[in-house]
């Protein structure tokens, strides 16, 4: 009987743990941990098939496709739909204050940033969104740089608090459009 309690406080700890975690990873792992405890559970109170599905679903296949995804997620992509001649997006320019800017983001996520020229001008800016994994559209209208980003994607938050420091650049949150595919 102290086995059986002993597991279910810990089941609650691991459990607080996996929601307050930040990193991915540990979160992954704790789930998995999680699951453990839960297969010792439904061992002691005779279950012994829901503990040999918890053991080989929740703490094996699960958190491998988990981590797969995550690891599928470390890039930030950018589509610039500017000017050739502009240096916002530069890196060797002094005027690349978008590149210092989105440099600077993608470091404080770990993300890697990737930079693509816009090339299909019949496409919106929900089809670019919908066709590619695009994280970011850059624009030039009205003489100020526009980030046009998901609203649906969390850092989008993080991304247009650190551009208020710069007059000149806009953050944009667009609402994706449903799609039949």
């Amino acid at each position: 009987m102290n086995t059986i309690i002993f597991l279910q406080t810990l089941l609650i700890i691991v459990a607080l743990t996996v929601t307050f975690l930040k990193d991915n990873f540990r979160m992954v792992i704790f789930f998995s941990v999680f699951s453990l405890i839960c297969s010792s559970l439904y061992f002691f109170y005779m279950a012994p098939d829901l503990a040999l599905a918890e053991v080989t679903i929740g703490s094996a296949i699960v958190p491998l496709i988990f981590i797969i995804a995550i690891s599928k997620q470390r890039g930030f992509v950018i589509i610039n739909d500017l000017e050739k001649d502009d240096d916002f997006l530069s890196k060797e320019s002094e005027k690349g204050i978008g590149y210092k800017l989105l440099s600077e983001f993608a470091e404080l996520y770990k993300l890697n940033l990737v930079i693509e020229d816009y090339e299909d001008e019949d496409d919106t800016i929900f089809g670019v969104f919908r066709v590619r994994n695009v994280d970011l559209f850059v624009s030039k209208k009205h003489g100020k740089y526009l980030l046009e980003g998901k609203s649906t994607n969390i850092i989008m938050n993080k991304l247009a608090q650190m551009a208020k420091d710069y007059p000149e650049i806009d953050v944009v949150f667009v609402a994706e459009e449903e799609t039949d595919d």
